[in-house]
């Protein structure tokens, strides 16, 4: 198999870096770090300000890029606490400068990218997460605890426990107290308030701890990706503890550089209360990084952890539905029936797989509005997705499963709805062919008792849609639905779809 290298070049608030990757091994051929950059105090993703230095270090990495021969650029930017008007600025200014179009990647695709990289690269996972595994994953703005059980992914909490986020509290509670370790502690604990009797319950836990590379320069042997770490070193008496640095050195001083420094407490004492809450038998760290995560899945178009990342957020949409009491057997049946809709009728939506994936999620969490009231559920449903965004997925994609859940029902996508409108017009079509699937399907089970066993689809020469359905019993309630919500699908597709009722 004919060997070629690939770069990708990963954009933090803090630093840039260039990793040279050779294919298919995916071996590692060169790695380089910028020099720490200042993070912002009121924006963590300072990119702007520190344009220059960005510049400046790219560059370099194309000089370097250019020496090994590399044809392929991957340029990829965490989006942190960025505004969309913000991003586009930086993405523009970075490729009038650099001729590179940055890829801006939200904290949840980043850390879908980083956890399937742990769950495959990591040969000891599957025997950490025998039981119960959280997985903790430092970041600058916002901390991130992934929950696994036998090996399989569960659930996943996003808490503003960013390292810089505490630093910069720090620094404003010295200007106006001498003590601020209670208040510190008290403000972490708070935190976590909301998952703790989650976190209290469960037994025989396992603590990973991610993006922590102080603890992994500490206790990972050369060679290895995984470290134990001693409990102890969690247990310092709070007074103990000077926020600037450890009193105790529970780390070499040559193993920490400028970037790690100033997070180095903050980061102590967040994993210090995530391991006083889970009582984990045993506590251990990796090194494999958000930037493993990039050149080992989405940089490369690997199959197994995109196919990994599509579980994930298969499973965060079954755990979204559950928590808002979604009935399970109509959430199967639009499912089922929606996405042989989708796969029926390719020729004419021409829609692809990452669309169709799309579908399946909303068809999941479509109703979780009832949560809040049945009338106008799909209102509720559609800011409750806007405030719940998924793992692995961006956000125009929750942005459009929002959508689709909001038209699923009764409102229709027009220029006369003021969401639809202001919609970017690349995804409003979009939206509106998905929501347009989901309403007829969503109508054949309106009794929520799943009469319609199978469904046969036929486009006819007169321009409609024969849909077949074989039942158990009447569809008069079904029928009546349908009569309503069809108007939709020929409003979108130019096709008239027909309910024929075939009795078993």
């Amino acid at each position: 198999m004919t060997k070629s290298l690939a770069a990708v070049i990963y954009l933090e608030p803090d630093q840039v870096s260039l990793r040279i990757i050779e294919q298919p091994s995916l071996k590692v051929v060169n790695n380089v770090q910028s020099g720490a950059m200042m993070v912002g105090t009121k924006q963590i993703a300072n990119y702007a300000e520190n344009m220059a230095a960005i510049v400046n270090n790219i560059e370099g990495f194309k000089q370097l890029v250019k020496d090994y021969q590399v044809k392929k650029i991957s340029f990829y930017g965490a989006l942190e606490d960025l505004d969309e008007i913000t991003a586009q600025y930086v993405a523009d200014q970075l490729e009038v400068r650099t001729g590179l179009k940055i890829h801006w990647l939200n904290n949840n695709q980043l850390m879908a990218q980083s956890m399937s990289c742990v769950v495959l690269k990591l040969k000891e996972f599957r025997k950490l997460s025998k039981h119960c595994l959280y997985l903790v994953s430092l970041g600058l703005d916002t901390m991130t605890l992934a929950f696994f059980h036998h090996g399989n992914f569960e659930t996943l909490w996003e808490l503003d426990l960013g390292g810089a986020q505490i630093s910069h509290l720090v620094d404003r509670l010295r200007q106006t107290t001498t003590n601020p370790q209670e208040i510190i502690q008290d403000y972490i604990s708070s935190k976590f308030g909301y998952i703790a009797p989650e976190l209290i319950q469960k037994k025989k836990t396992t603590l990973l701890i991610q993006n922590a590379p102080t603890l992994a320069n500490r206790y990972i042997k050369k060679g290895d990706h995984l470290g134990e770490i001693p409990r102890s070193i969690f247990n310092n008496p709070i007074d103990q503890i000077d926020l600037l640095a450890p009193a105790e050195r529970m780390w070499d001083e040559f193993t920490i550089d400028d970037r790690q420094q100033h997070l180095l407490v903050p980061n102590y004492l967040v994993i210090a209360r995530a391991e006083e809450l889970i009582n984990p038998t045993n506590v251990y760290v990796t090194d494999i990084s958000v930037m493993d995560g990039l050149t080992n899945g989405i940089a490369v178009q690997n199959d197994q952890s995109r196919q990994q990342i599509q579980k994930m957020i298969r499973t965060s949409a079954d755990d979204l539905a559950q928590r808002y009491g979604v009935n399970s057997a109509h959430k199967q049946f639009v499912t089922k029936f929606a996405l042989q809709f989708f796969d029926q009728l390719r020729p004419i939506h021409r829609l692809g797989n990452h669309e169709r994936l799309l579908l399946e999620i909303a068809c999941k969490i479509d109703d979780i509005g009832n949560f809040i009231n049945q009338s106008g559920h799909y209102r509720h449903s559609a800011y409750i997705l806007r405030a719940n965004s998924m793992i692995g997925l961006s956000d125009e994609d929750n942005q459009i499963i929002a959508e689709v859940a909001r038209y699923h029902s009764t409102e229709s996508p027009t220029a006369l709805q003021p969401h639809y409108r202001h919609l970017d017009d690349d995804i409003q079509l979009t939206i509106a062919k998905l929501a347009a699937i989901l309403r007829v399907v969503d109508s054949l089970d309106d009794s929520r008792q799943q009469k319609i066993k199978s469904i046969s689809l036929k486009l006819t020469r007169d321009g409609r849609l024969k849909i077949q359905a074989s039942a158990t019993d009447d569809l008069v309630l079904e029928k009546w639905s349908f009569s309503s919500k069809a108007s939709l699908f020929k409003d979108v597709y130019g096709i008239q779809p027909v309910l024929v009722e075939r009795s078993n």
